[in-house]
């Protein structure tokens, strides 16, 4: 080792991981020798008690399954190991403990040896953090005295399986969410206590988040803190009267203005705009929204769910479950429920819509009661020519059409101000006037709706039309009657089918979402275009409940006709956060529907890996004194690979990982071009020749002599490793779904050497 090198290692205790941030010297001080299961000092007493001082061992640390269903893993916490080694020792309260914590009997020498012992006479070698590792490939090799390297194996199995897990967890979640989505760790409050939550934030960095709402971690490990406000910010106010400040000084010419006036002027213009009435905005929510703008000019983003204004409570109440699969649902094809709709698939997708009625009793055909049969083939046929002049294609370009002369109306009037604004019904006897219901059908140009019911074409999405039993001229229910039938219904059951049922639970659902998320959105647009006045640019949204792809979809159309109308080409692009017991399946689902989120907040299923809560990484001795030493067991998985090994990682023509190959030390590596036999290390059968275009060794001495080896990469490097390292891989071995194995062989050599072992150790039965 050179000079310049031992100097450097020196000075920054060789640890330049922390080289640019607060963190230069940072150990967990819960990171000591006494981190450990108590049979390991009592083996080490009765090691040191046989006489095996000064035995030589090699251990392996290794994992036999890669976690969540997956075929790799992230190798990661190398650097906490080499800081562990580095302060190894007994501290004279430990010994004072140990002397009345172990078994009565021990010598007084053994204590005076553990309080000389460090781990100076320890080699460790590594693979380099942040790379794929795969089953059965030791991540760490430890070389020393038997004592010693015993006492460590505890310590670092809980050092490396966490932090590999988390890793691995975290560059999953990376992948399915693509390179262009932010993703932020928010799992402090559900991690398994204190170092569990320090450890999250910075493994699920390394494994590719792009922040941390832990302010301790962001500290400690120099990453990124980011985070909004909760909903008791919002609840924290009850009205506008509450505002102590109301003045906002211009970002660049310091003229002051009151941003609540501004917010509720903008608010006036933006409800005329989005179709949303101001009565249905929450007052309070407003107030908060302007105290935090005023409080964060710069950096304004708001939590927009707090509210269901329609009913003045909180959200949080369970969902209520929508609708079943289309195949449970027992209803008549021409159900009137499922006419208004088209098919039967479209009926069970979500509409966007402010005013919808239920369907009345007298327009359900009784499918699902006791006494309506089933209609007759030619009832049948004459239903479908009818249904099929009643529902006739929408025009390319839907246009909401006055109901009363059906001429288009103003074009800035959307489908549902028409629905909502419609002319009175005319004067005369109520009885005479047939009813009239007003639906909802999808464009036909528009895309098809998702699985989720989320409409993935924001834009013209529906056109009005009115279906009568009657005269068309008849455009309009009388009101009287349409509560007459609402109060015969709260009077008397109303047997509907189930079908007509779904639709109505359905439309009650979408109608709340909808009033929930429109009051914190409506007066989030209203505050920042308040703080545009002002010279200021708002952040964006998180949303934190409800449909999230359909909000989401609803919110970027939302901040774009804003954008047009006011001439403000960045709203569009405000940035939508998502929260809510977010998983790597939940990210799936929203990416095949088409969402418009920018950044996820993840907390507990990455934090705690609630998919699978533990790597199961094990500590194997395989060599005393140079002789090898194999672990047999029934479970062929769980036979270890006996002797010192190395590995290597063979590379094919198109630059992917083809095969990680482990060979005796004593063997000659394979070279790039040669052909090299690989084995499974249990199968006989199978093998196969590789001709590498290039082999890397993945082993390097990490520490050796008392001191690091290496200068130690930053965390910003050991992150773009874990990318690195996953772009060798095919994309078959990373896939979420039926991934592809990747493979791990032993050489020719290693495998005879194996097989001939096992023969020696495993016994001889006998038949009687």
């Amino acid at each position: 080792m050179s000079t310049t090198m031992n100097r450097e290692l020196s000075e920054d205790s060789a640890f330049a991981a922390g080289r640019n941030s607060w963190n230069r010297h940072y150990h967990n001080s819960v990171v000591q020798p006494l981190l450990t299961d108590l049979y390991q000092i009592t083996m080490a007493y009765a090691y040191w008690k046989s006489g095996k001082i000064d035995d030589h061992a090699v251990f392996d640390l290794f994992f036999r399954t890669n976690p969540f269903q997956g075929e790799f893993t992230i190798f990661a916490g190398l650097e906490e190991c080499l800081k562990f080694l580095d302060s190894f020792h007994y501290s004279e309260t430990d010994i004072e403990y140990l002397k009345h914590a172990l078994p009565q009997g021990i010598e007084e020498d053994f204590f005076e040896y553990l309080s000389q012992l460090t781990a100076k006479n320890v080699t460790l070698y590594a693979i380099e953090e942040g790379s794929v590792a795969f089953p059965r490939v030791p991540l760490i090799k430890v070389a020393g005295p038997l004592i010693i390297v015993q006492l460590l194996e505890t310590t670092l199995l809980t050092l490396v399986n966490y932090a590999s897990l988390m890793a691995t967890n975290a560059a999953r979640y990376r992948m399915v969410a693509g390179k262009h989505i932010h993703l932020l760790e928010f799992g402090l409050r559900r991690a398994q206590g204190p170092d569990g939550g320090l450890s999250a934030s910075k493994y699920s960095y390394i494994g590719g988040f792009d922040g941390t709402s832990n302010v301790l971690a962001g500290k400690l490990f120099n990453i990124p803190v980011k985070g909004t406000h909760a909903h008791a910010y919002i609840t924290s106010f009850t009205g506008i009267d509450e505002l102590k400040t109301r003045v906002l000084s211009h970002k660049e010419d310091g003229t002051t203005r009151d941003l609540l006036e501004l917010a509720i002027e903008h608010r006036t213009q933006l409800a005329s705009v989005l179709d949303v009435s101001t009565d249905e905005s929450s007052e309070g929510e407003l107030a908060a929204m302007v105290s935090f703008a005023i409080a964060f000019p710069d950096g304004f983003m708001a939590l927009v769910d707090t509210y269901d204004v329609k009913s003045d409570k909180l959200l949080g109440e369970p969902a209520v479950d929508l609708l079943d699969a289309p195949d449970t649902i027992i209803c008549d094809p021409f159900c009137v429920g499922r006419m208004h709709g088209g098919s039967s698939e479209e009926l069970l997708q979500p509409f966007i819509v402010t005013q919808l009625p239920e369907i009345p009793e007298e327009e359900c055909n009784g499918c699902a009661t006791e006494d309506g049969g089933q209609p007759t083939a030619e009832e049948v046929e004459e239903q479908a020519e009818d249904a099929a002049v009643e529902s006739e294609p929408a025009p390319e370009e839907p246009v909401s059409r006055s109901l009363e002369t059906g001429e288009p109306e103003d074009p800035e009037v959307t489908p549902e101000v028409a629905a909502e604004e419609s002319p009175p019904p005319a004067e005369g006897d109520g009885e005479d006037q047939i009813p009239t219901t007003l639906i909802v059908v999808e464009d036909v140009n528009s895309q098809k709706n998702d699985e989720n019911g989320n409409e993935e074409n924001m834009e013209d999405q529906n056109v009005l039309i009115a279906v009568s039993n009657g005269d068309e001229a008849d455009d309009e229910a009388d009101e009287g009657q349409l509560d007459e039938i609402e109060q015969a219904e709260e009077a008397e059951e109303i047997t509907r089918c189930a079908n007509c049922e779904a639709l109505n639970t359905m439309i009650h659902h979408l109608k709340s979402v909808g009033k929930s998320f429109r009051s914190g959105l409506l007066n989030f647009c209203a505050v920042a275009l308040a703080l545009n006045e002002q010279g200021f640019r708002a952040i964006g949204i998180r949303i934190d409940s409800g449909d999230l792809a359909y909000l989401s979809c609803l919110a970027r159309e939302t901040f774009e006709r804003i954008a047009e109308r006011f001439k403000l080409p960045w709203f569009s692009k405000l940035t939508i956060v998502a929260s809510n017991d977010i998983n790597e399946e939940t990210i799936l689902s929203l990416n095949e529907q088409g969402h418009k989120i920018d950044c996820f907040g993840i907390g507990t299923h990455l934090v705690t890996c609630q998919r699978q809560p533990a790597l199961g990484c094990v500590y194997k001795m395989v060599e005393i004194n140079g002789q090898p030493r194999i672990k047999l067991s029934q479970d062929v998985g769980k036979v270890t690979m006996p002797g010192n090994k190395n590995v290597f990682r063979l590379y094919g023509a198109d630059g992917h990982a083809l095969i990680d190959l482990l060979q005796r030390v004593d063997e000659n590596p394979p070279e790039m071009g040669q052909k090299v036999l690989c084995r499974h290390p249990f199968q006989e059968s199978k093998r196969a020749y590789v001709i590498p275009t290039q082999v890397e060794p993945l082993y390097r001495v990490y520490w050796t002599e008392g001191r690091v080896a290496q200068v130690l990469p930053s965390l910003e490097e050991v992150r773009e490793r874990v990318q690195v390292s996953l772009k060798t891989l095919r994309q078959d071995h990373k896939r979420t779904l039926n991934p592809t194995p990747y493979k791990v062989a032993v050489s020719d050599n290693l495998y005879n050497f194996i097989h001939e072992l096992w023969l020696q150790n495993a016994p001889i039965g006998e038949l009687s």
